[in-house]
Formats: structure tokens, C-alpha cells, sequence
């Protein structure tokens, strides 16, 4: 039977387990504490529970830590036939453990070009594909002169920065200075798990104004499809966070065409040949510009969101890609609309201790699904990443007609 090694997991990527157990398949999960926060404890649990051989690795960027929680956990490397990852923080460290055991799994080079945002853009500028304009600095002074060359707005964030962490807009140069005087404070408010995946570098860009979209590209034997557009709400204040997303994507047919051509191209040129991958792009005045790949299926709520109207599970889909199954033969089938949101804090704030408890439930009777963390008398930290919401909202519309998430692929 097929052996697939899960290196971490999202709360919601345990389905990917389930699926796999269902199979029949063999499954171990090699999980680290520092990522205990990506997720309630629930779901970690029960990704344990389901899995034939488990073990714990302290550091996703040491490789051999992570081979040495495999030997650990029992599994013999021989006998695995996939290694995968649905958690951004350890999608490299799954790409390295399957080059090195000799399975299948994303191509390491790939993850990383993805990963690190210098290397991305180099890439796609090298490959003739619509870009922005940047950068990739130290410091402060290397920020200012890399803006003005550029010229503002910018956006200045980590190079492999996750979940919009230490991430700033700057209109000018006093707001570069800004964000590189907070730097360390808002280094040090992280997770470990968040902080240690950074470096020294930043990478100032071009801002290009729009509406935010977003793709999952499934890649497999040479082909590529683009499985679903999505449509993304940000900030009214601060358009870096993200607040949820929207199936179908509202775009014209021609424009959704144009996003997932693109979108799969990007994957392309990065040697992303295996896996499904979530690509976030902006549609500007201008066109369709790149803001960030990551060599992984999204996280977040939206892999619910995109089953909850999705002719297929996007969880079952990404197990049997990576086992060699055949890639759909175009987008997936749309059977109504579906949107999320996510409850968050603009600013500090504590919860009234008069809150009832069971606050939540008459609204939850009128959603699809959704659920919420606060209790009475809890203070609420602003949202400054996108972990930083306390809750989530979905609704379904079954009066959307039947269409794709997407157009072709190539």
C-alpha cells in the first residue's frame, strides 16, 4: 500500500490524513511543538491519532533533525512514496526530506526559488513574465535607495516572510525608516515558530494597487491546472491583512482565463512540478502582477470554503497528485458561491465580561459553518498577521449557477 510522510500539518490538513487512511494508504506524521499555535490542539491530536508511526523534530530548518524523526518514528525510509507538507513554515523542510529518501514530493530547488520572494521575482523577470519593480536589501539606508529607485508606494516585508508578519506600506521614505525602527519589536511579538524561519534580508516592491485574487494550480506529470480563482477580502485600513475569500471569483470569463494561465506559468518557471500550489496575484491597472507564491495548498479556512461548493476535496485531490493520480482535466466544477470572514481586531480590545457564552451560537444557526475563540472577559490582540484572527464566518449561496473555479490549464 502507498506510504505518504506528512511533515506538519494545518488544522484543516488533517483531512489530507483522513483521506489517506481511508485509502488504505500507510501515513506517518512527523509534527514539531513549535507550530502548536498554527492550530487548536484538537486536530493535532487527531492527526497523531490516525497516523501508523509518529515522531517529533524541534527544528524544520534542520534537515537532519528531520530525517532523524523519521528513523524515529519507525517508518523505513524505503518505503515511502510521498512526503508533503500542508503548513507553510515546513514545506521546505517535506520537499528536502523526499529529495533526500528518493520519493516523491515538490523538487526542493522549487520550494525554496517559491519561498524566497528575491529569488521568486529574479525568476519571473528572467522567464519574461509580468512583474513589479524590487529590490532586495539589510538595512534602512538600502531600503530608502531601493524606494526611490522603485518609487512609491512600496511594500517592504521579510523575503521569507509568512502570514504578512513584520510586513509594511510605505508612501514615504519616513515610513520606511518606521517600519525598519519597529523591526525588532515586531520580530520579537512572534511565534518562535514565525521568527525563526526569517533572515536578515527584506525585499522593498513596487505596490501595485487592485483587487487581490488568488489561485490553486495542481501540477502533475507536466501539466498544469488552474483548480479554482478565488477572490480575497484585505484590510479597509490595512490592505495587507487578509480577512477572506470568495468562490467563484466574480471576474469576467476572459480575466479568469488570463489569471490562471498566469498563475500557472508562475508555477512553471519556478519548477513547482508536483503538488498543488497557491499563488496570490493582483489584478491591476496594468494587468495580472505576482504578489506571492507559496509551494504548498492554501491554508487558512479557504480549502473548506472552496469543498464546501467544489465538485472534488481539494484535500483527497492533493494525496492522490502526490501518489501519481491523474490531474482533473480542467478547473473544478463550481455547484453555487461560498465566502468567508474571519473576526479580527482593528485595535486592543477586551471582551465584555457580560458576554453570554453561548453568544455565538443563534448567528452560527444562520451560516454554513464557522466558529469563534473568545470568551467573556478576553483581551484581544490587534490583527497584525494573518494568525491573528479569533474567529471565522462562512456562508454558502445555492443560488449561484453551476460554473468553474477556473478556466484551462497548459
Amino acid at each position: 500500500m502507498p506510504h505518504l510522510v506528512f511533515v506538519e500539518t494545518t488544522g484543516l490538513g488533517v483531512q489530507a490524513i483522513e483521506y489517506a487512511k481511508q485509502r488504505g494508504h500507510t501515513v506517518t506524521f512527523l509534527r514539531c511543538p513549535l507550530y502548536d499555535f498554527t492550530a487548536p490542539a484538537e486536530p493535532r491530536r487527531r492527526a497523531a491519532e490516525l497516523a501508523d508511526h509518529t515522531a517529533d523534530f524541534a527544528d524544520a530548518l534542520d534537515g537532519e533533525a528531520v530525517f532523524a524523526a523519521l528513523l524515529a518514528s519507525g517508518a523505513r525510509p524505503e518505503d515511502v512514496d510521498a512526503v508533503l507538507s500542508t503548513l507553510s513554515y515546513c514545506a521546505q523542510a517535506a520537499a528536502d526530506l523526499a529529495e533526500r529518501i528518493g520519493a516523491r514530493g515538490t523538487p526542493a530547488a522549487a520550494t525554496l526559488a517559491a519561498r524566497d520572494k528575491g529569488r521568486c521575482r529574479e525568476v519571473l523577470r528572467d522567464h519574461g513574465l509580468p512583474n513589479v519593480g524590487f529590490e532586495v536589501v539589510q538595512d534602512t539606508g538600502q531600503a530608502l535607495a531601493a524606494a526611490d529607485r522603485i518609487g512609491y508606494p512600496v511594500i517592504v516585508k521579510p523575503v521569507l516572510g509568512i502570514g504578512k508578519a513584520v510586513t509594511s506600506i510605505a508612501a514615504e521614505p519616513d515610513d520606511v525608516r518606521a517600519h525598519f525602527s519597529a523591526a525588532a519589536a515586531d520580530l520579537a511579538a512572534l511565534a518562535e515558530g514565525m521568527a525563526v524561519q526569517l533572515d536578515a534580508r527584506y525585499i522593498v516592491e513596487e505596490l501595485v494597487g487592485g483587487d487581490l485574487y488568488s489561485v490553486e494550480v495542481a501540477a502533475s506529470g507536466g501539466r498544469y491546472v488552474p483548480l479554482v480563482c478565488v477572490s480575497r477580502k484585505v484590510g479597509r485600513d490595512n490592505p495587507v491583512l487578509e480577512l477572506g475569500c470568495t468562490v467563484p471569483s466574480g471576474l469576467p470569463a476572459a480575466d479568469e482565463d488570463e489569471l490562471g494561465t498566469y498563475a500557472s506559468d508562475v508555477c512553471r518557471a519556478l519548477g513547482l512540478d508536483l503538488g498543488i500550489f497557491h499563488v496570490e496575484v493582483m489584478h491591476g491597472p496594468d494587468g495580472f502582477r505576482l504578489i506571492e507564491v507559496n509551494p504548498r495548498l492554501t491554508g487558512g479556512s479557504l480549502p473548506d470554503t472552496i469543498n464546501a461548493v467544489a465538485d472534488q476535496d481539494m484535500f483527497a485531490l492533493l494525496v492522490d497528485v502526490f501518489l501519481g493520480g491523474r490531474l482533473p482535466d480542467g478547473p473544478l466544477r463550481l455547484r453555487a458561491a461560498a465566502s468567508h470572514s474571519f473576526l479580527a481586531a482593528a485595535a486592543p480590545a477586551r471582551i465584555p465580561d457580560a458576554l453570554a457564552p453561548d453568544w455565538f451560537a443563534p448567528h452560527l444557526a444562520r451560516l454554513h459553518s464557522g466558529h469563534s475563540r473568545i470568551r467573556p472577559g478576553d483581551a484581544v490582540p490587534p490583527m497584525r498577521t494573518n494568525f491573528d484572527s479569533f474567529g471565522m464566518l462562512r456562508a454558502v449561496d445555492a443560488r449561484h449557477p453551476p460554473g468553474r473555479g477556473a478556466l484551462r490549464g497548459g
